[in-house]
């Protein structure tokens, strides 16, 4: 019952079986089956089928209350009497703030499939708010996020520190090696999107410094628009220095000192609050392991 409950809920998250049985590792006809299944084996219909979307009956709605709360004590029981050491997985998957998942995390998967061969790492990037929906929500187990952004119904704990830095094309010729904070009126700025864990920890920090909003002139949607955004123009950004180690290298961005300002924050891994799987605090151990390889 418990994997029928799992694919069910799948299915409901993704609204459709393909998408399903791609998460799952199965194939589409054998999700479909089990949700037959299901309705068959309690007597009612729990999706409503029109073409190639689908959505939850009335008696689907209640189902999904059940089995969310059967998944809930299917997963205590497992971390109250699994073993201590719990055998590596078949498949991981994770969420990360876009910083996270392009810079750091790469390296860490690598490292664990040269080390697993039959490991399958599937990785969702977004910004912070959309990796704590997508936890909140039971898509994923947990995730890695940046930023200050506390909600009470998840837990944080820290994994890699990050320090933000000024960044400008190494042809902005009007730029000094240092900047003073009461220059930065005189300063254009690109940003991130609104709901970025780096715009709202950059946000913060200059708030405590008692500087008024910055003179932005272009809001991009990645931390690799910006760069590129960078190198032809005169403006500045406040980017992770685990983003600009290669543009830095190759001269094609350089770094501005502010005396007056340190910008440095935590990565985090999150989860839902309650309970700690040994699986989930394993996992969670052998990505500090890698990063700390990678250093």
């Amino acid at each position: 019952m418990d994997h029928k409950i799992k694919i069910f809920k799948e299915v409901v998250l993704t609204k459709s079986f393909t998408k399903a049985a791609k998460n799952l590792y199965m194939s589409q006809p054998a999700v479909s089956k089990t949700i037959k299944n299901l309705e068959e084996e309690y007597g009612k219909a729990f999706f409503l089928r029109e073409g190639n979307s689908i959505a939850l009956t009335h008696e689907g709605e209640r189902f999904l209350k059940y089995a969310e709360s059967l998944l809930d004590i299917y997963t205590k029981m497992e971390h109250e009497f699994s073993s201590e050491n719990p055998a590596f997985p078949d498949s991981i998957k994770i969420g990360a703030s876009t910083t996270i998942a392009q810079y750091v995390i790469p390296k860490i998967a690598a490292l664990l499939q040269n080390t697993h061969k039959d490991l399958s790492f599937q990785l969702i990037s977004g910004n912070t708010g959309y990796i704590q929906q997508l936890i909140l929500n039971g898509q994923l187990d947990f995730g890695i996020i940046e930023g200050e952004n506390q909600n009470t119904r998840l837990s944080y704990e820290p994994f890699v520190k990050d320090e933000l830095v000024l960044v400008t094309s190494t042809k902005n010729k009007a730029s000094k090696e240092e900047i003073r904070l009461d220059q930065f009126g005189d300063l254009d700025f690109v940003e991130r999107e609104s709901g970025s864990g780096t715009r709202e920890v950059i946000a913060n920090a200059l708030k405590k410094q008692g500087i008024p909003e910055l003179k932005v002139k272009t809001t991009l949607g990645s931390t690799e628009s910006i760069k590129a955004y960078l190198r032809y123009s005169n403006h500045f950004a406040f980017l992770s220095i685990h983003a600009i180690n290669q543009e830095v290298l190759d001269g094609h961005l350089k770094v501005v000192e502010v005396p007056e300002l340190s910008i440095t924050r935590w990565f985090y891994f999150v989860k839902r609050q309650g309970f700690q799987s040994r699986l989930n605090q394993k996992l969670e151990n052998i990505f500090v392991e890698g990063y700390n390889k990678n250093e």
